[in-house]
């Protein structure tokens, strides 16, 4: 906070000099350049003078050059008073009303107590990790996380280097559901130890929240392939599940759980409660299982694409041998896009339940970046699009956005 304010007394003492330096030096300056045109003219009247002398038109020339410089004082001594009186009430209401403006403004408008709090919570690093996580009791709030998520940024700012500080951070994102920053956090994790697999199942549960849903599942698999008894896997694998709405996995995932768990386990009785809520959720209702190919896609813009504010992004598949029609089969509407993004594109977003993409042997997903938002509207709209894909299996893949329609 010190650093803070001795940054801002920098900033006003910098524009302060700008305001005061210009009336200065620009009165100074004309002061002597003023001084030196009455010495310049009082040079060339001497000068008249003699020649006036020598040619006997004066009669007193001792009283002439008397006054001659008279006046050259006069004007001399004025300028300097001038300047004196005029110089200091210009600059120092200015450089006041500069301090007070800016001061009062960032009071009113800035964030001083966002600054301050933050501030605070930085230092209480500890005492929030005691209260959060040591020594946890029912008074604990978000607001309580919120603080130490942010006390725990800050400490990873000056302190890169802390595996368990990452791999913190990362869990406790994930418990606020903020998926971008705990997949950072888990990739920075994952590159400080020699041990990944200590990050994967979080890392993956992240990469769920953030809609790379393939890369996540691989990942789950991986573990699992090896350590067919990770609780914390299978449990990612259902919550998995469940997002992408297919209870029939959910279930055998969960009951892959029960079988691995005692009994007297706490969470036994919870995740049996789910197991029952889904199957009755089948019975209720349609829940067919959602097959077909999904892809993975990155959607990023080149550096030539025009930012359009409230600008909507499509991103959609057709079929690669749908002609000149090329009607989406399924699509995704992004509001308020942020490059780079993933989404992951199935059957579950067809546009009508009985076109999608199974049946196609090939499809066409394209990206689309549309000012107006409707997809329909091609002015000032760009856009990318993939290479022809098989439907017969999963894929991940990228799409620049790059080309005006």
């Amino acid at each position: 906070m010190i650093l803070f304010w001795i940054g801002s007394a920098l900033l006003t003492l910098i524009l302060a000099l700008v305001i005061i330096l210009p009336l200065t030096r620009g009165r100074a300056e004309s002061s002597q350049s003023r001084n030196q045109l009455n010495t310049d003219l009082y040079k060339q009247r001497l000068q008249e003078l003699e020649q006036d002398r020598d040619q006997g038109l004066l009669e007193d020339n001792e009283l002439a050059t008397q006054e001659l410089q008279k006046s050259l004082l006069d004007d001399v001594v004025t300028e300097r008073s001038q300047q004196y009186r005029t110089g200091v009430w210009l600059w120092l209401p200015a450089v006041l009303i500069v301090v007070a403006v800016a001061y009062a403004g960032y009071w009113q408008m800035g964030a001083y107590n966002k600054v301050a709090q933050w501030q605070d919570n930085a230092g209480r690093l500890s005492e929030l990790t005691r209260q959060v996580l040591l020594e946890p009791d029912g008074d604990v709030t978000e607001q309580d996380m919120i603080d130490l998520i942010q006390a725990l940024r800050t400490k990873l700012y000056t302190d890169g280097d802390d595996f368990r500080g990452w791999l913190l951070l990362g869990r406790l994102t994930l418990e606020m559901r903020d998926g971008e920053t705990a997949r950072d956090a888990l990739e920075k994790a994952m590159k400080l130890t020699d041990k990944p697999e200590q990050v994967m199942v979080p890392y993956a549960e992240a990469l769920s929240i953030t809609g790379e849903a393939l890369r996540a599942e691989n990942m789950i698999k991986q573990v699992l392939a090896k350590d067919p008894d990770n609780l914390e896997a299978w449990s990612v694998f259902a919550f998995m599940a469940m997002q992408q709405e297919n209870l029939t996995a959910a279930i055998a995932r969960w009951q892959q759980i029960l079988q691995r768990m005692s009994p007297d386990n706490p969470r036994y009785s919870m995740i049996e409660r789910s197991v029952a809520f889904a199957e009755q959720r089948l019975t209720e209702e349609d829940h067919t299982p959602i097959t077909g190919p999904r892809y993975e896609v990155e959607v990023n813009t080149s550096s030539n694409t025009p930012y359009h504010p409230g600008a909507v992004l499509f991103v959609y598949a057709v079929d690669a041998k749908g002609g000149a029609s090329e009607a989406p089969l399924v699509a995704q509407r992004i509001e308020n896009p942020s490059f780079p993004l993933t989404i992951t594109l199935s059957n579950a977003d067809a546009m009508r339940p009985d076109n999608n993409m199974n049946g196609r042997e090939a499809v066409i997903i394209k990206a689309r970046i549309a000012p107006s938002g409707n997809v329909t509207d091609t002015t000032n709209a760009w856009e990318g699009r993939s290479a022809v894909l098989s439907t017969e299996e999963d894929r991940q893949l990228v799409i620049f956005i790059d080309t005006p329609l």
